[in-house]
């Protein structure tokens, strides 16, 4: 990123009226491969560079350009003018070279491989290997789709401050989407997993997990509405903190938007749960040293035995509560399509934290019960505000421990502190995937509850 230095320069030059301003370039260079039937159908190459800049006076203004060669004091004054006109009135907090981001700080920082590299051939040969594992695993699948994809992420913070912070990661993310005939039905499967390398991609728990999806495709009989013992699957998990992450938010906690607003430090949840956003993982190939801003990424532990200990923090939200930055800022608009410019909270890797049993050992454990294995609609179903959800999704009843039978339409009813507390076990089986334009991950195992309200027929 050599074009930065001319940024730096007008960085250390503003004129008078702009006290200070922060550039932030973002690089993704992603090469992606599909294989089906052994051939290939799908290839995607890209490498696009993206600076957002931000401009304080009375007021902070942003400013977004994909132009490199673009005049650096013209992206600051155009960021500047765009905080003049606008309806917002804040100012925005900028990190001192005393708070950002230092490598030396962080051991785990040299985990991020600056110099991985991999070629076309490496990643047909991987895909067509996978797709071949699966169709001999799983003889009933109709087709079958391997993608492959390799990201090198870079990013660098610099402000007017002094801050220059910078590092590179590197992902390789797999995925598998099947389709199988089962039961005279078209019935569709699909499972993803990431590492640092190729070394790191387990191809048999990819195998397993498809033929798992496809076991619990069994024959569907009649529901009756109730409260019910259930087993949420990882997936399900992984679903509802897609949303349910925001509780945490301390940007919401400061407007009160969020059902656990001024409940910090109280028990919202069972002893069985606990939740973390940590910068790394073993269990994924991303990593996030430090946030937009320049902040370190540090581990926060959000639910600590069912107590509500931790918020994910920006530098606005923890200037507002008194409270240490967490490296939590992120720019990524929920449900809008408008340009992400301005500065939210957003997790690093946001998960629930394991037990020590199988899947299958809390089934059998929960006796009868309802094994919820896929849900939908993660957006439109959980109010943060209240915690309400009304989630719908499919499930397998369970008699004396075992499958029973299926159900299709189901739909899983209740409140998120409520769910929390009736949380009684968590499997082994941690789950963590990329979310949203790949800015953050997610993750779940699989969780048995005391109680749900489940309808259906």
């Amino acid at each position: 990123m050599i074009f930065l230095e001319n940024y730096k320069n007008v960085l250390n030059n503003l004129p008078e009226y702009i006290t200070e301003a922060e550039v932030n370039a973002e690089r993704k260079v992603s090469t992606l491969i599909g294989v089906s039937g052994g051939q290939i159908v799908k290839t995607d190459v890209s490498d696009v560079t993206s600076i957002y800049v931000r401009a304080s006076g009375n007021k902070t203004g942003y400013a977004y350009t994909e132009d490199l060669s673009e005049d650096p004091g013209k992206v600051i004054l155009k960021a500047y003018n765009n905080g003049i006109v606008s309806d917002s009135n804040k100012t925005d907090r900028l990190n001192s070279p005393e708070t950002a981001f230092n490598p030396q700080n962080t051991a785990k920082y040299a985990t991020v491989k600056k110099d991985y590299a991999v070629s076309s051939p490496d990643i047909v040969e991987k895909a067509v290997s996978l797709e071949r594992q699966v169709r001999s695993a799983v003889p009933s699948i109709n087709t079958c789709f391997v993608n492959i994809r390799v990201d090198t992420f870079s990013s660098r913070v610099i402000n007017s401050k002094g801050v220059d912070v910078s590092f590179t990661r590197n992902v390789v993310y797999a995925q598998v989407k099947a389709t199988a005939e089962i039961l005279g039905d078209s019935v569709d499967a699909s499972c993803s997993v990431s590492a640092p390398s190729f070394a790191g991609i387990d191809s048999g728990e990819l195998v397993d997990r498809i033929k798992n999806s496809f076991k619990n495709k069994i024959e569907a009989g009649a529901f009756s509405p109730g409260e019910y013992p259930v087993v949420l699957s990882r997936n399900v998990g992984i679903n509802i903190m897609i949303t349910a992450w925001q509780l945490f938010s301390g940007l919401k906690y400061c407007d009160g938007s969020t059902a656990l607003a001024g409940k910090l430090n109280e028990y919202i949840g069972s002893p069985a749960l606990s939740i973390i956003d940590t910068p790394y993982h073993s269990g994924t190939g991303y990593c996030f040293p430090f946030d937009c801003e320049g902040t370190t990424g540090i581990e926060t532990v959000l639910v600590d035995k069912g107590k509500f200990t931790g918020l994910l923090h920006n530098l606005n939200s923890s200037a507002h509560l008194n409270a240490e930055p967490t490296g939590n800022a992120g720019r990524v608009a929920l449900l809008t399509g408008n340009l992400p410019t301005d500065i939210i909270v957003t997790p690093k890797i946001c998960h629930i934290m394991p037990g020590t049993r199988s899947a299958d050992e809390l089934i059998r454990e929960m006796g009868d019960g309802v094994y919820i294995t896929e849900s939908y609609d993660i957006f439109h179903s959980i109010n943060i505000g209240s915690g309400d959800f009304a989630i719908p999704c499919r499930g397998i009843v369970i008699k004396d421990g075992k499958p029973h039978h299926a159900v299709n339409a189901l739909t899983i009813c209740g409140n998120l502190v409520n769910l929390f507390k009736n949380v009684e076990e968590t499997g082994n089986d941690l789950l963590i995937d990329e979310f949203l334009l790949r800015s953050y991950c997610i993750g779940s195992p699989s969780i048995r509850i005391r109680k749900l309200q489940v309808n259906g027929k």
